[in-house]
């Protein structure tokens, strides 16, 4: 009898054939990639053949699996691979908290995804948490997918997340696709709608995957591969929603399957971001869930004690790295880049034309290469249709593009204007912006000219008296301004400190900053500070503080990329970051230059 029944519990798994169905199971998936693969930008000759292809394939394996009863086989498969997905997911976000939450502050912004839903604004300041919050239900939910715990629950809170990721993409594509068409118009004939259309900030990443994608594989996902990212994973989520009911909480055997299959899953996106740690977290996630699980907490079920678990070490590794600094650094400012070869690391895209010309005997529309303009040049059989760019390779921007750091020249010190550079910089431009002016008195009053205006003839003796000479801005209005970019690229060993919100910063760490920068001007080092605050926040912060030391106008941006932590400090040698460290942990100046400086 018990023989008989573990057949039959093996035949409502596998269903009347595993070979058919795993068969089934793998043109489905191969399906998926060919739907995918015709719908992607770079496929332009054979997209018809991909999706029909893909489409054929889908709705053939889905059948077999139907008739054959291999549905319930292919949600394990789902359950892995979205589980997988899911685990690594969250937690390259969880790497890098802030880094997420500055791509919800995009969304939540007024020209972001509350220019048609205004009430997301009211999101805004609470996008950390939000963010945090994210990355916790995606683990929580892709360990309890793979081991089946609260799988009802489970499977209904995967499918609204998805469909809400899906919208979100979708939103996003659209957005990024309206706009473009909407500039490829006469901007005469758009409506004061369309025109409001184009002041739209549309994000083009999504965050899906934080900065991992672009800092390993040099890009991240276009608008439009999210979109079709998250619909194949609400794909395989329905495919689990629908088999709920049979999925139960994980026996041994099934542990023993499901495990190792979701691992293999994460273990290509760890060769994929070129890290080894979504790994072990995995493994410690499974592992420390079914042993948490066994605990005796009152009457609480394993599902929920499994949940509690996975939820508190992910909470704890995201409030780290949110408090310090990533684990793995993705960005191009990680400690060994060098900013001057991120600055010039771009690859030019390498494209092509495609002509589209209508046979006017035919009225066939067929296509052309653009070197073919002895045959679609004869204007009495071929009328002109449309032109698309083929992409032969894609090119990728530089890494760094907004690294540009100004002063004021009236706020260098007299010890900063006397540093090689600065001083060329200063010579060349000097004149360009500064001018000896005179003062003219006369019976009404006074008027001030420059020198080399002052004549005579305009100026008579004898109604003009001649005052001071002095040096001053040609123009007030436009004070000069210097570049110090390449000036932060060359120097040794040059302190940066960053600050990205001069009213909201750590206040507990500016004791430790003002001793460092106190230890840089006993050994004659730069300091500088990189922020994009105003005039009046600096003035104001310097006095707060009693801290004088020079800050450079800096893209707000670029200074969240430089480091999350508000303020933060970076060690800069010859354009190469040599270290970094988060508010919350400045170091004692004599333990760094003892360990980067002396030895040199």
């Amino acid at each position: 009898m018990s023989e008989m029944r573990l057949r039959n519990e093996k035949s409502n798994v596998v269903g009347r054939s595993i070979l058919i169905n795993s068969l089934a199971i793998c043109l489905n998936l191969v399906a998926v990639f060919f739907i995918v693969k015709g719908f992607h930008t770079s496929t332009v000759d054979n997209a018809s053949t991909y999706q029909y292809l893909g489409f054929g394939l889908l709705i053939l394996s889905l059948v077999s699996m139907y008739f054959l009863k291999g549905i319930f086989l292919f949600s394990y498969v789902s359950r892995a691979i979205v589980g997988g997905l899911f685990i690594v997911s969250g937690l390259v976000k969880a790497n890098d908290p802030w880094g997420f939450a500055f791509k919800l502050e995009e969304y939540f912004a007024p020209d972001g995804l509350a220019f048609d839903y205004p009430f997301f604004t009211a999101f805004e300041p609470y996008v950390l948490e939000i963010s945090i919050l994210v990355c916790v239900a995606e683990i929580v939910l892709g360990v309890a997918v793979v081991l089946g715990g609260k799988i009802k629950l489970t499977s209904w809170l995967l499918i609204l997340l998805m469909l809400f990721f899906t919208w979100l993409t979708w939103y996003t594509f659209s957005c990024v696709d309206t706009r473009e068409f909407l500039s490829s118009l006469d901007p005469a004939l758009l409506t004061d709608a369309q025109v409001a259309q184009l002041g739209r900030q549309c994000v083009t990443d999504c965050g899906c995957f934080g900065d991992a994608l672009r800092g390993s594989v040099g890009r991240s996902l276009t608008p439009l591969e999210s979109f079709w990212k998250d619909l194949v994973l609400l794909y395989f989520g329905l495919i689990i929603f629908f088999n709920q009911w049979r999925i139960k909480l994980n026996s041994v055997m099934e542990n023993y399957l499901m495990i190792p299959a979701s691992i293999l899953v994460v273990i290509f996106f760890c060769w994929v971001f070129g890290w080894i740690f979504p790994l072990f977290f995995a493994i410690i996630a499974f592992l420390g869930a079914i042993v948490f699980s066994n605990v005796k907490i009152g009457k609480m079920g394993k599902a929920w004690k499994m949940a509690i678990y996975v939820s508190v070490i992910t909470l704890l590794f995201s409030v780290y790295t949110s408090s310090y600094l990533p684990v793995k650094d993705y960005r191009p400012y990680a400690i060994g880049n060098n900013i001057a070869e991120k600055m010039n690391d771009g690859i030019d895209e390498v494209s092509d034309f495609v002509l589209y010309y209508k046979n006017k005997e035919t009225q066939a529309v067929d296509t052309f290469q653009v070197d073919q303009w002895e045959i679609y040049g004869n204007t009495e059989l071929y009328e002109y249709v449309d032109r698309k760019t083929i992409v032969i390779s894609a090119g990728k921007p530089n890494s760094i593009s907004d690294f540009l750091a100004r002063v004021d020249y009236r706020k260098l010190t007299e010890e900063e204007l006397k540093i090689p550079f600065i001083d060329s910089v200063i010579k060349a431009d000097y004149y360009a912006y500064y001018q000896e002016k005179m003062v003219l008195n006369y019976a009404g009053g006074a008027d001030t000219i420059a020198v080399m205006d002052y004549d005579t003839l305009y100026y008579p003796d004898s109604m003009y008296t001649k005052g001071d000479v002095f040096v001053d801005l040609i123009d007030p209005a436009d004070p000069f301004s210097i570049n110090l970019t390449n000036y932060l690229q060359s120097a040794e060993n040059i302190f940066i400190m960053t600050i990205r919100d001069i009213e909201n910063i750590n206040e507990n760490s500016m004791d430790e900053m003002k001793a460092l920068y106190q230890g840089t001007l006993d050994k004659g080092l730069p300091f500088y500070v990189l922020s994009p605050a105003s005039d009046q926040q600096i003035d104001a912060f310097k006095q707060k503080f009693d801290f004088n030391p020079t800050f450079l106008q800096f893209d707000g941006t670029e200074v969240k990329i430089l480091v999350r932590s508000n303020p933060g400090l970076i060690l800069i040698d010859k354009g190469t970051v040599i270290d970094k460290w988060p508010s919350r942990s400045i170091p004692d100046f004599k333990d760094v230059y003892k360990r980067y400086i002396e030895p040199k």
